[in-house]
């Protein structure tokens, strides 16, 4: 008859040579012998995981434990059982009595690492897996882990070098590659991040993930054609992949391709619904042609419905502070997306009363900028929200008890309205970077004004409140080097040159309809239009033109400027020409500021109307039209009073610095008065 030793060794070797039943034979024979045999105990238990029968392991792992609490592999494979079963606490708390038993247990703390990260705790995550990479530099896979750890918690250089040593170690392998390429990409290296990617799809032609980072990768460079092709072929290969028809859609988007882009924003949202994603529909939804404003309010309700009002507390729930002399605000924003965007807030904050206001900056950016170097001195305080959840970003606003909560992003990229939805300030105001509803009823104001949004008209159009300022609901910071807006380019015989340089994606079909009629109505002119991301929009739009009767030589594409060059660029237009119906603001105020007028169509609701509250505070009326047809007949008007023009060029400059537009001083204290009533308000109701 065989020995315990010897039915082990014989279990073993079975085990490893993958004949399960074999091994359990003996395994259970050694047991008859002996029944506290640890390490049969211990192998069983991984045998019977294996095979599914999760409470006999456990009941393995157990008898082993009481035979000799002390026996480190046996706690590890218990916390691997605690971790299948998804119960994450007693599972770190396995692996760290194994590697308290056995401080060299790479294993234990690899995995201790997989737990934290399984929680959400991404820097206790990269902790462990640091350790385990320290205690088993072999072990490559480590690497890999801590690598995705260090990128979740956006301390992109150091998983750039954790991701080196794995290729170090696996110089085949494209998923090495692609996640260096990631890597690069987030650090702003995208040549660099376009090369990696590509020996990704070298070595694995077929990688879907590879083709969408590519896609990322190579819109930094501006090849952007070529990205949207890759990214096809991400969702080609991978049909139910959401993150790749949304960055599809995205894509699209920035090339001005609103319909195909809305396409596959739907698609990756029937695939899996997603706050953000579901954000971006409602930016293109605003610049598309036949969306009412009932239909705009509709739309964003649905997503608060779907994503926000499930987190409203419920009336009585949340007992806020009472608002002392001093009003406590909080501005909540994301990255800079323009250097209007930063100024505008730096004005608010060097500009706010510091003896009747406290102001707290509440960034959610990655970015460390100037501008936002220059907001963290101008706030009071300065509290990023980035890496925050949504519940603990809330917790944060009402320990600090802020009064008045402030938004300036709406449905626009890095935006936390899931922290609004929450309801962390009594009072909760929306301003500034979305000209439509939120959609959430927890946002109490938008703050506005009476042109863009006239009183007894607009009320229904959204969730909020409209808090109307006397004169403009924003401010325009000019831009102090822009150059000098030059004479007038057509003069007296020279051909008459519309343009527009606003965001592609605003570019609606029957608002290129209505310009092409434009040209058609002033024989000789031409339009120049921003071509933005792609050359191929260009040249689709170009078609389109040429089918409505317009030649392609009346046509100028201008691809994506560096901003040293944006303000010249308005230099060669007599008439700007604002889209619709989602006008352009800070692009027509800089037209303006460049000594261009702009001519515009008054839509229905906030965003077809910015262009009628900016060009009647400027006291020119006159270029706003109320329909079609006057847009056509007014552009034909104009071009020909060039006279007229040049005069208005040259004053046009004096004309905005002496205007409601830029009166920081008067637009300060004009929404600082109505922070007041709608704290007053909240107050008392």
């Amino acid at each position: 008859m065989a020995s315990v030793e010897e039915l082990f060794r014989r279990a073993v070797e079975a085990h490893t040579a993958g004949d399960a039943g074999a091994a359990e034979e003996d395994y259970r024979r050694v047991l008859q012998l002996d029944p506290a045999h640890v390490p049969a105990l211990t192998n069983l238990g991984v045998l019977l995981v294996g095979r599914g029968e999760l409470e006999e392991a456990r009941r393995c792992y157990t008898a082993a434990l009481r035979a000799d609490p002390h026996a480190p592999d046996t706690h590890f494979n218990l916390g691997n059982l605690h971790r299948r079963q998804g119960r994450l606490v007693e599972a770190a708390a396995a692996y760290a009595e194994a590697l308290r038993l056995a401080p060299g247990h790479a294993p234990a703390c690899l995995n201790l690492g997989l737990v934290a990260g399984d929680t959400g705790d991404w820097a206790a995550a990269a902790d462990y897996l640091r350790r385990a990479t320290e205690l088993d530099p072999d072990r490559a896979e480590a690497f890999n882990l801590l690598w995705d750890a260090l990128a979740r918690l956006g301390r992109h250089a150091d998983a750039e070098r954790a991701i080196r040593e794995f290729l170090a170690r696996c110089p085949d392998d494209p998923r090495g590659h692609l996640n260096r390429g990631l890597t690069l990409a987030a650090l702003g290296r995208y040549d660099e991040s376009v090369e990696e990617l590509q020996t990704a799809l070298e070595l694995r032609p077929d990688y879907a993930e590879a083709h969408n980072a590519l896609g990322i990768a190579l819109e930094g460079t501006g090849r952007h054609d070529e990205a949207t092709e890759h990214y096809l072929r991400a969702v080609r290969l991978r049909p139910d992949w959401a993150d790749a028809w949304s960055n599809l859609g995205v894509s699209l988007a920035g090339q001005g391709r609103v319909r195909d882009a809305l396409a596959a924003l739907d698609r990756a949202l029937d695939l899996r619904p997603d706050p953000v994603r579901a954000g971006n529909r409602l930016v293109l939804l605003l610049g598309s042609s036949g969306v009412s404003p009932g239909r705009l309010r509709a739309e964003h309700e649905g997503w608060a419905a779907r994503y926000a009002d499930r987190f409203a507390p419920a009336p009585g729930q949340v007992r806020y502070p009472q608002a002392g002399p001093r009003l406590r605000v909080g501005y909540v924003f994301g990255p800079f997306r323009s250097r209007h965007a930063a100024a505008f807030l730096e004005t608010l904050l060097a500009r706010h009363d510091r003896t009747r206001f406290h102001v707290t900056a509440y960034p959610n950016t990655a970015r460390t900028d100037p501008a936002l170097e220059r907001v963290r001195r101008l706030a009071d305080t300065c509290k990023p929200l980035l890496g925050l959840s949504d519940d603990d970003a809330a917790e944060l606003v009402r320990s600090d008890e802020i009064d008045v909560l402030i938004d300036l992003c709406g449905h626009t990229a890095g935006n936390r309205l899931l922290v609004f939805a929450r309801k962390p300030a009594r009072t909760q105001v929306t301003l500034y970077g979305y000209p439509c509803t939120t959609g959430l009823k927890t946002i109490d104001y938008r703050i506005t004004d009476g042109l863009a949004d006239p009183p007894g008209v607009s009320d229904s159009f959204g969730t909020e409140k409209l808090l109307r300022l006397p004169s403009v609901g924003w401010l325009y910071v000019p831009p102090p080097t822009a150059p000098e807006p030059g004479p007038l380019p057509a003069g007296r015989n020279r051909t008459f040159t519309f343009g527009c340089l606003s965001d592609p994606a605003k570019l609606s079909d029957v608002c290129l309809d209505t310009w092409a009629a434009v040209l058609r109505a002033v024989p000789q002119s031409r339009l120049v239009l921003a071509a933005g991301r792609s050359p191929s929009a260009a040249r689709d739009r170009t078609e389109r033109f040429s089918r409505l009767g317009v030649a392609h030589d009346r046509l100028e594409w201008v691809h994506r400027l560096p901003a040293s060059e944006y303000l010249r660029a308005y230099q060669p237009l007599d008439v700007v020409l604002d889209p619709f119906p989602f006008n352009g603001r800070t692009a027509t105020c800089d037209a303006l500021w460049m000594g261009v007028p702009v001519l515009s169509l008054a839509g229905a609701d906030s965003r077809g109307r910015q262009g009628l509250s900016i060009l009647t505070n400027l006291g020119m009326a006159d270029f706003v039209a109320g329909d079609l047809d006057r847009f056509v007949e007014l552009a034909a008007t104009w071009a020909g009073q060039r006279d007229g023009l040049a005069e208005l060029r040259a004053d046009l400059r004096g004309m905005m610095a002496a205007s409601p537009l830029t009166d920081a001083a008067a637009y300060v204290r004009d929404l600082e008065a109505a922070l007041v009533r709608a704290v007053s308000t909240a107050s008392t109701g």
